[in-house]
C-alpha cells in the first residue's frame, strides 16, 4: 500500500502548473513557433510536446512513443534510456534523443546500439522521426556551431576507450556523417575516463564537462591556439582551446564534472556580479555529481571556479592545471535538507538574474542567489515528498523540474524569495522546520541505482519493488 503524500516542504516557492503524463521526465527544451510557445519535454516512454503558451493551461501536442523510436531486437516494453540534455534546432526544428547502451533492455551479450536520434518538429503537433545515427557513444548531445554539428558526450564504446567528443555533421539531417576525429580527449586508452556534457555559453565557447575538470573549446573563428601558439581557424572538427582546467580535490573529491555554464555576455547579468578580483567572463559555474553523503556534506556540490590564469593551454595535458575555487554550496545543514539515507547530489541547474535554479535529487529544487560569488545563498526551495528533481529549467519567469519520479512541475518564485536575495538574507533553519524534519525523517525515497556503466556518476531510477532495476537492468554486469 502506497504511503500517503505529504505536502511540499516548501520556501518562497509556488507549484503553478503541472504537465500530465509527464512521469519519468528526464529533460526539457524550448522553441517558439510564432506566438506559440512550445516545451519539449524526453521521458524514458519517448518525447512529448506541449504548447505552454498559457501556462496556466498547458497543452499536449504530440508524444514519440518508444515503440517508435524501438530499434530491431529492441524490446518495446523496456524504457528509452536516457537523453539526459534534450538539444531543439530552434531554426529548423529539428529535436535531437541520445540513445545510450541499456536502452529497450539491451543487455550483453547481445548488441547494444547507442547514437543519436534525430526529429523533425517543423509541425509539434506531428512529431516525425528522420534518421538515426549509430556511433559509439549516446548519453548526451548538444547542438555546435547553429545546430550545423553535434558533439555527442557519454562513455566511449569503442576499443579506444579514452574520453572524447564525437563529433557529427548534421547539416543534412537525414543522412548524418561522423567525422573522423576525437575531441576533447581524456585519460589513456583503456582507462574508461568520460566526457559527460557539453555547454555553449553566449561568446560561442563550448565547455565539456568529465572526468579531470571542464575546459572550453572555440569552434568557429581565428583564435591564437595556446597549445601551439600558432593562430588558426577553429571548426566544429578542429577547435581551439580557451580556458579551463580541474578543481581542487578538497572542493571537487571525485574530480569529475557534471555541466557547467560560463555567464557572459547576454547572460552576464544571470551571473555573480562582476568585480575587479572576479572580472565579466572570468567565472565558471559547475556541478559534481557524487553520491557519497546524503546531505552533500563532503561531495556532490557546486562549485564556482575561476578561469584567470588557465588562458594558455594549462588546463590540457596529463595533469590539467586547476582552477582557483571561489565559492562553494550544498544543500548541508540548510533549512529544506533532510536527514538520514536519501540520494543528494548537485545535478543540472540553470541560472536567471544571479538566482540559480538547482536540482539535488531527493533534496529537490533548490534556489540560489550568486550574487557574490564566494558566499552563495539559499532564498527559496521546493522539495516535495518523494522528490527526485533532475533538470530545472528558467522560463518566462518560471521554473520547469524535470522530476523524474512527479513528473514535469512549473514553479514560481515568491516575493520572498525576491526580498531574501535583495537583502542578502538566507533562508535559515527554523523551529518549524526542525518538527518538519523529525516528521520525515523515517519516509521512505524514491530509490536510485547506480547506472551499470557510470555507477553512482549517472543513476537509474528504480521501482519500490526493484522491478525496474534488477538482474539484466541496473544489476547486471557490464
Amino acid at each position: 500500500m502506497d504511503k500517503p503524500r505529504l505536502q511540499a516542504a516548501a520556501k518562497n516557492v509556488r507549484l503553478k502548473a503541472s504537465l500530465p503524463g509527464t512521469e519519468r521526465a528526464i529533460s526539457i527544451a524550448f522553441a517558439q513557433y510564432g506566438p506559440r510557445d512550445v516545451a519539449f519535454v524526453s521521458m524514458e516512454t519517448g518525447l512529448k510536446t506541449f504548447d505552454v503558451t498559457d501556462l496556466d493551461k498547458p497543452k499536449l501536442l504530440d508524444h514519440l512513443t518508444k515503440e517508435e523510436m524501438a530499434l530491431p531486437g529492441d524490446d518495446p516494453t523496456k524504457r528509452f534510456w536516457e537523453n539526459e540534455d534534450i538539444n531543439v534546432d530552434p531554426k529548423r526544428k529539428l529535436a535531437f534523443l541520445a540513445r545510450e547502451v541499456n536502452s529497450f533492455g539491451r543487455a550483453l551479450p547481445g548488441d547494444r546500439p547507442t547514437g543519436n536520434y534525430i526529429v523533425s518538429a517543423v509541425d509539434p503537433a506531428d512529431l516525425k522521426i528522420l534518421s538515426f545515427h549509430r556511433q559509439n557513444t549516446g548519453h548526451t548531445s548538444t547542438c555546435i556551431n547553429d545546430c550545423q554539428f553535434l558533439w555527442t558526450a557519454g562513455l566511449d564504446r569503442s576499443d579506444a576507450k579514452t574520453g572524447r567528443i564525437f563529433v557529427t555533421d548534421i547539416r543534412d539531417p537525414k543522412t548524418p556523417k561522423e567525422l573522423p576525429v576525437s575531441v576533447d580527449v581524456r585519460g589513456k586508452a583503456g582507462e574508461g575516463k568520460i566526457t559527460h556534457d557539453v555547454q555553449v555559453d553566449a561568446q560561442g565557447i563550448a565547455w565539456v564537462a568529465g572526468d579531470d575538470g571542464t575546459r572550453g573549446y572555440y569552434t568557429q573563428g581565428w583564435h591564437r591556439d595556446p597549445l601551439s601558439g600558432k593562430y588558426r581557424e577553429a571548426k566544429a572538427w578542429d577547435p581551439v582551446a580557451y580556458a579551463g582546467g580541474g578543481v581542487p580535490k578538497a572542493d571537487m573529491p571525485t574530480s569529475f564534472t557534471h555541466n557547467s555554464f560560463r555567464p557572459i555576455g547576454r547572460t552576464l547579468d544571470d551571473g555573480p556580479r562582476p568585480t575587479r578580483e572576479n572580472p565579466a567572463g572570468s567565472l565558471l559555474l559547475h556541478t559534481e555529481e557524487a553520491f557519497g553523503s546524503p546531505t552533500c556534506k563532503t561531495e556532490g556540490r557546486f562549485v564556482i571556479s575561476s578561469l584567470q590564469g588557465t588562458h594558455n593551454g594549462e588546463g590540457w595535458g596529463e595533469k590539467p592545471k586547476e582552477m582557483k575555487t571561489v565559492g562553494i554550496w550544498s544543500p548541508d545543514d540548510q533549512e529544506g535538507t533532510i536527514p538520514g539515507n536519501v540520494t543528494c547530489s548537485a545535478h543540472y541547474f540553470d541560472v536567471q538574474k544571479r538566482i540559480v535554479a538547482y536540482s539535488w535529487y531527493n533534496q529537490g529544487t533548490r534556489f540560489l542567489d550568486i550574487s557574490n560569488p564566494a558566499k552563495p545563498i539559499q532564498i527559496g526551495y521546493w522539495r516535495p515528498d518523494t522528490a527526485t528533481s533532475w533538470a530545472p529549467y528558467w522560463h518566462r519567469n518560471t521554473v520547469f523540474v524535470a522530476d523524474i519520479s512527479r513528473g514535469v512541475e512549473i514553479l514560481e518564485l515568491e516575493k520572498g524569495a525576491y526580498d531574501a536575495q535583495a537583502s542578502g538574507t538566507n533562508v535559515t533553519l527554523t523551529e518549524h522546520h526542525a518538527r518538519e524534519l523529525a516528521r520525515e525523517s523515517d519516509r521512505e525515497p524514491v530509490p536510485l541505482a547506480p547506472n551499470p556503466f557510470y555507477g553512482w556518476a549517472c543513476p537509474m531510477v528504480a521501482n519500490r519493488d526493484d522491478s525496474d532495476c534488477g538482474v539484466g537492468a541496473c544489476g547486471a554486469p557490464c
